[in-house]
């Protein structure tokens, strides 16, 4: 195990930074003495937390985003296709901000105390990884350019995706209780077909010929790779859509509720107010 300690920030020693990662297998062990968040953008991997009992491990995926806080032991492996960003940075660049930041309910169950079987992560809906990506890009250039007044730019691009992401609902990650050789890639072909458009109707036998398996191991391994079952990963993905026109368009809750799959306007509602605690009316109204 190695540890990594803030030492490459720079000449100026700026501790900010972000590290793209393409893994074709594994990271070793390591550890920092820096906030690390860690964002897919592509594939999937193991994720494993080392503890003085043994380790404890979680399987991850496109559009997840997770913490590893200063002074915890982690690697990947199982590499499938997997690419991903750090940002990595002292706590200190934003302790003027933590409080606000604490406000958030996600605050805590991304950088509050937590025990190894209870981890958060927050999957990203595809609008806000496009997002992300353009955060990214701006943090890039103001690191790369550091320009007068960069320091003061590239914490406010921070404190954006900070935000962006304290707004998402956390989900609880998936203790790994299997492994995925060779299938990673057959699910992620079923996530993206679903993710183009979770509107079309998708059965869960349909879902597990596209992943080349049998239903009850497609369906085994699905929830060992996001945590939940294909046709609840469906409906969120639904929901997701259903939250984006309801904040953008102003088409009457009925066409929501069509162009997002749900045939039934009756149980399109009862499916928004279960995820969101609020009916689509009201969401929308809270948005304007």
């Amino acid at each position: 195990m190695h540890r990594e300690m803030m030492q490459k920030w720079g000449k100026d020693n700026f501790p900010l930074s972000i590290v793209a990662t393409e893994m074709n297998d594994t990271v070793p062990e390591h550890t920092h003495d820096f906030m690390e968040l860690v964002i897919f953008q592509r594939g999937s991997a193991t994720h494993a937390l080392h503890l003085p009992g043994g380790k404890v491990s979680y399987a991850v995926m496109q559009g997840d985003c997770f913490s590893v806080l200063p002074g915890e032991t982690h690697s990947f492996s199982d590499g499938n296709h997997a690419f991903y960003y750090n940002i990595i940075f002292s706590p200190e660049l934003i302790r003027g901000q933590t409080p606000a930041l604490e406000e958030f309910d996600s605050w805590e169950s991304l950088f509050g105390s937590r025990t190894p079987r209870d981890r958060k992560k927050i999957h990203l809906p595809l609008a806000d990884r496009m997002q992300i990506d353009a955060y990214l890009a701006r943090l890039k250039e103001e690191l790369d350019r550091r320009t007068r007044g960069y320091k003061t730019v590239a914490v406010s691009i921070l404190l954006e995706i900070l935000v962006l992401l304290l707004r998402c609902s956390p989900k609880q990650m998936a203790v790994k209780s299997g492994t995925l050789p060779g299938d990673g890639g057959s699910l992620l072909k079923v996530v993206n077909a679903l993710e183009k458009a979770p509107e079309k109707h998708l059965s869960l036998a349909q879902m597990a010929k596209l992943s080349g398996m049998c239903v009850s191991s497609f369906t085994r391994k699905f929830r060992i790779l996001t945590g939940v079952s294909p046709t609840e990963y469906l409906i969120s993905l639904r929901i997701e859509k259903a939250e984006n026109l309801l904040k953008t368009t102003d088409l009457p809750v009925y066409a929501i509720a069509d162009a997002c799959g749900f045939n039934n306007i009756n149980y399109f509602i009862k499916t928004f107010r279960r995820f969101r605690h609020v009916t689509p009316a009201k969401f929308r109204a809270g948005r304007n």
